[in-house]
C-alpha cells in the first residue's frame, strides 16, 4: 500500500515537481521524497514537517500532497487534523487521483468516529452534572439532616445543663473537697466545672510552687512549708504534687510528706486518684496516691486519665482506652491517640508511612466512617477542627461537616466571643461553630458569605 502511495503521489507530481528543473525544484523534489520516506517509515509527523515546508516553497497544495496529509494526521490518531486534510483534498477537485475512494471512506469513517466521541462526550457530561447534582442533593440533606440533630441536641444539652446545675449546688451544699472532688469527675467539661475548679481552689487552697536558688519548694499563707531542694516540682493535683531529684520523680504531700518514692523515671499528675509512672527497666504502670501499683498490668506506654479513660499502649505498639477500674474499654487498635474531651477522643492509623485521623467516643464508636483526616484537633464547644486534602474545615460531634474544607488555618474558639479565627487565600475571616462567616471592620463583625 505505502509502495501504491509513493507511486500516486509522484505520478501526481510530475508535472509541478518531478519536471523541474532549477535548483528550487530540485529542492522540492528532493525535500517530496523525504517526505514519502517519512510515511513510509511511520515516521508521520516528520513528514507533515516535510509537506508544511512543500506547500509553503509551493505557495498551494494539490491533491497528492493533502492525500499524504491525510494518512498522516490519520496514522497519529488526530481526527481533527485529519478531517481537516481531507476537506484540503476535496477542494482540489481530486475526482481523477487514485486516492479519491480512499480517501472518501477514510474521511466517512473519520466523520463518524468524531461523531461518535463527541456523543460519547456529551453522555459523559450529562453524566458528570446529574452526578454533580446528586451529590449536591445528598450534601444538602446531609447538612439539614445534621443542622437538625445538633438542634435537637441542643435541647437535650438544656437538659444535661439542668442536670448539671443541681449536682453543682448539691455539691456546693456539702461543701467538701470530696465532693467537689467528685463533680468535676463527673462532668469533666460541664459549664460548671471550671466554676467548681476556682471555688475549691479558694477554699482549700494548696501551697504553691516557688523557685528559690534554682530550687523547687511550696510556699502557704506567706511562709515556706515545703523547702526548695527539688529540680523540678507540679502544681498540686488531688492533694499530691510531682517532684523530681536527680532526672528521678516521686510525689509529696501538702506537708512535704514523700508519699510515692522518687524513684520513676517519668510520672504524669494524679488524676481520678491514678498517675502514670515509668520505671528505670521501661515497665509503664498505673500507681495510686499510696505509691501502690493500681493493678498486674504493665504497658509500653500509657497517658495520664482524662474524662474517666486513660490510653494505654499493647505490646505491638497500638493504643487503646481503660477504665477507672483498669478495665480495658476500648481496643487496643490505633497508631496514635489524643486525650478525650468532651467525651470525644482523636484516634489515628498509620499506613505506609502516612497517618490518618478520625475521631471516637467512650464506647469507641468512630465519628466517621473510615480515617479521613490528616489532622485532628481536640473538640471544644461540640466542634473539631480537621484537615483534609490540605485544608481545614469543621465538623460536629456526629462527625458531619459544619463547613467545607476551605480554609488554610482554622484557631481554637475563643473563650471571650466563641468564634475561631480563620485564614482564607490570605485573608483573616471569623466563624462561629455553626460555620457562619464573619469579617472584623474596626471592632464591628460583619456576616458575610463567600
Amino acid at each position: 500500500m505505502k509502495k501504491l502511495i509513493f507511486l500516486l503521489i509522484s505520478a501526481g507530481l510530475s508535472g509541478s515537481i518531478l519536471m523541474a528543473q532549477s535548483t528550487e525544484d530540485s529542492y522540492i523534489k528532493s525535500l517530496y521524497y523525504e517526505a514519502t520516506e517519512d510515511f513510509n517509515m511511520n515516521n508521520y509527523k516528520g513528514a507533515l514537517t516535510k509537506i508544511v515546508e512543500l506547500e509553503k516553497r509551493l505557495g498551494k497544495t494539490n491533491a497528492r500532497l493533502s492525500y499524504l496529509a491525510a494518512k498522516s494526521q490519520y496514522g497519529l490518531s488526530d481526527m481533527t487534523a485529519a478531517q481537516e486534510a481531507c476537506k484540503k483534498y476535496f477542494a482540489s477537485n481530486p475526482t481523477k487521483d487514485a486516492g479519491y475512494n480512499e480517501i472518501t471512506e477514510m474521511s466517512e469513517m473519520i466523520s463518524a468516529q468524531m461523531q461518535a466521541e463527541a456523543q460519547r462526550q456529551a453522555e459523559e457530561v450529562a453524566a458528570r452534572r446529574a452526578a454533580e447534582a446528586e451529590k449536591a442533593q445528598t450534601i444538602a440533606l446531609q447538612k439539614r439532616l445534621a443542622e437538625e440533630r445538633r438542634a435537637n441536641d441542643a435541647e437535650n444539652q438544656k437538659l444535661r445543663d439542668a442536670e448539671e446545675s443541681a449536682a453543682f449546688k448539691a455539691a456546693q451544699k456539702t461543701n467538701t473537697q470530696e465532693a467537689y472532688q467528685q463533680f468535676i469527675y463527673r462532668y469533666p467539661s460541664g459549664k460548671f466545672t471550671a466554676t467548681a475548679k476556682s471555688e475549691m481552689q479558694k477554699k482549700w487552697t494548696p501551697p504553691m510552687r516557688v523557685l528559690k536558688n534554682n530550687k523547687y519548694g511550696y510556699m502557704k499563707d506567706g511562709k515556706m512549708v515545703i523547702k526548695a531542694s527539688y529540680d523540678y516540682a507540679s502544681e498540686f493535683s488531688e492533694g499530691l504534687a510531682r517532684v523530681s531529684k536527680n532526672g528521678k520523680y516521686g510525689f509529696v504531700n501538702e506537708k512535704g510528706k514523700v508519699v510515692v518514692p522518687i524513684k520513676y523515671v517519668t510520672a504524669s499528675n494524679f488524676n481520678y486518684g491514678l498517675a502514670v509512672v515509668k520505671t528505670t527497666d521501661n515497665q509503664t504502670f498505673f500507681i495510686d496516691k499510696t505509691g501502690k501499683p493500681f493493678n498486674e498490668n504493665i504497658y509500653q506506654d500509657a497517658k495520664s486519665f482524662s474524662e474517666g479513660v486513660a490510653a494505654v499502649q499493647d505490646q505491638y505498639f497500638n493504643y487503646g482506652f481503660i477504665d477507672t477500674k483498669g478495665e480495658l474499654v476500648i481496643p487496643n487498635e490505633y497508631t496514635v491517640v489524643s486525650w478525650f474531651r468532651e467525651g470525644i477522643a482523636a484516634v489515628g492509623k498509620s499506613e505506609n508511612g502516612k497517618t490518618l485521623f478520625t475521631y471516637i467516643d467512650k464506647d469507641g464508636d468512630k465519628l466517621t466512617e473510615g480515617f479521613e483526616f490528616e489532622e485532628a484537633k481536640d473538640f471544644q464547644n461540640g466542634v473539631g477542627r480537621v484537615r483534609k486534602n490540605g485544608k481545614f474545615g469543621l465538623i460536629d460531634k456526629f462527625g458531619s461537616p459544619i463547613t467545607l474544607y476551605e480554609f488554610d488555618y482554622i484557631s481554637e474558639f475563643s473563650e471571650d466571643d466563641g468564634l475561631a479565627l480563620a485564614k482564607k487565600d490570605g485573608y483573616d475571616i471569623y466563624l462561629d461553630k455553626e460555620g457562619r462567616l464573619f469579617a472584623k471592620v474596626g471592632e464591628k463583625l460583619i456576616s458575610i458569605n463567600l
